[in-house]
């Protein structure tokens, strides 16, 4: 149950952060006898048909989307169905895929016990004894209560059944023996740490703000700095981070410091940045199939958490015997320029008219000088703290790449220009 199909970190980790639920207090869904509203990708529920109750396959549903389990258990790219596995997920040590988790008894978990799925889930223990790898963030999931995880059992029992056989795994020696995960799990996961506990001193608010964030939102997987084992780094908590070429940013006390709670949270209800730009990168996944059914108290409970939260900034990336390709640079711009570029917000030139003029008046260097460096509304390097100024001048060729294309498709004589301006 983790985020953004192949988004891998360092080998382990699974892009996600925030998830949420289709579900409002006042029972907000297509019908009394389902669950998933009419507007989600989730499968719709026949309540009748459960021996759970009701409320705990709603809840249950709630912490689903929270965790944002659906991403990373539908292979949607070959459309496959809900929850029912297949999704590659690459890393430097070889290849995982998710598993079938719907209540199909022979492909899935429908002969699971209560015992073994809670076992899973907050231990990372499969039923047969081997270990997980942390691509499944149990180590997060653990901060969830056994009633907590049992109603999401509940949940995933009453989707549809679906018979599909899980891939085997593909990764290389000596990472294909999960016996190795134990030297991980003594040396990351803290046994004793178990569900998460309020805080005395701190609001309602502030502590469901945590619980969502630390738990099975596992928002530091891509917004924190990892170590070379896939471990969050403390010091950097949140404080921006690179996912597969994209960047994850800074959602501390700092990187929100100009925004209120309720502009933070609408980020994530309305798909809407404060310059009224849409969310771009991998979070516009995140946003289409969790964030957008998020309840109102809980993302301003998230708010409340993050503008709490006080890290030290991680250094820019290393530059040095780095090559930065059209494709890094593509997905830099997707994550952090497109927003404000593609529509031409708070300022910012588009792609198809202003950024060829500079081209052809002062150069690429002149593009690469602005970008570095900020202009008008726009910060340095675009806000991309961590960013190296090779990293950026790789968005700047995709741009030109892009501007390029735009000026040749509303010309009917190819430009000796346009063919000089293919990535590099």
């Amino acid at each position: 149950m983790a985020v953004l199909k192949v988004l891998n970190r360092i080998g382990f980790i699974v892009f996600a952060c925030v998830a949420s639920v289709a579900w409002a207090d006042d029972g907000d869904a297509a019908s009394q006898s389902t669950v998933a509203a009419s507007n989600s990708p989730y499968p719709p529920l026949h309540l009748t048909d459960s021996r759970h109750t009701p409320e705990q396959i709603k809840h249950g549903e709630y912490l689903v989307k929270m965790a944002d389990c659906f991403t990373c258990h539908t292979n949607e790219a070959e459309n496959g169905k809900a929850f029912s596995g297949g999704l590659k997920i690459d890393t430097p040590f070889g290849s995982l895929y998710a598993p079938n988790i719907t209540p199909d008894k022979k492909t899935g978990i429908g002969n699971w016990s209560n015992e073994q799925f809670v076992r899973a889930v907050r231990e990372g223990i499969a039923p047969d004894g081997s270990y997980y790898y942390p691509v499944f963030p149990y180590n997060y999931f653990n901060k969830m209560s056994v009633r907590d995880v049992l109603d999401i059992k509940a949940y995933l029992d009453a989707i549809p059944a679906v018979s599909q056989r899980n891939h085997p795994q593909e990764m290389k020696w000596p990472f294909n023996y999960r016996v190795l995960q134990l030297g991980w799990r003594l040396l990351f996961f803290n046994f004793s740490a178990g569900e998460l506990k309020s805080e005395p001193d701190r609001s309602a608010s502030w502590n469901r703000g945590a619980f969502i964030v630390e738990g099975p939102g596992h928002c530091a997987l891509c917004h924190t700095r990892l170590n070379y084992f896939g471990v969050p780094e403390k010091s950097y908590y949140l404080a921006g981070a690179f996912v597969e070429d994209y960047y994850a940013p800074n959602i501390t006390s700092q990187g929100l410091k100009l925004l209120n709670n309720r502009q933070v949270a609408n980020i994530f209800l309305h798909d809407e940045m404060p310059t009224r730009a849409k969310l771009g990168g991998p979070m516009k996944e995140v946003e289409h199939n969790s964030l957008r059914f998020l309840r109102d108290n809980d993302m301003m409970a998230i708010a409340d958490y993050l503008k709490s939260v006080k890290s030290k900034s991680p250094p820019v990336e290393v530059e040095i015997n780095r090559s930065f390709s059209h494709v890094k640079g593509k997905k830099l711009y997707q994550s952090s320029c497109a927003m404000c570029h593609r529509n031409q917000l708070m300022g910012a030139p588009g792609i198809d008219k202003h950024v060829w003029n500079i081209l052809l008046d002062q150069g690429r260097d002149k593009l690469y000088e602005v970008a570095i460096r900020g202009s008008g509304n726009m910060p340095a390097k675009g806000g991309c703290d961590a960013c190296s100024n090779g990293r950026v001048k790789a968005a700047v060729d995709h741009m030109i790449f892009l501007a390029g294309k735009n000026r040749a498709a509303h010309t009917e004589t190819p430009s000796k220009r346009v063919h000089k301006l293919k990535p590099r």
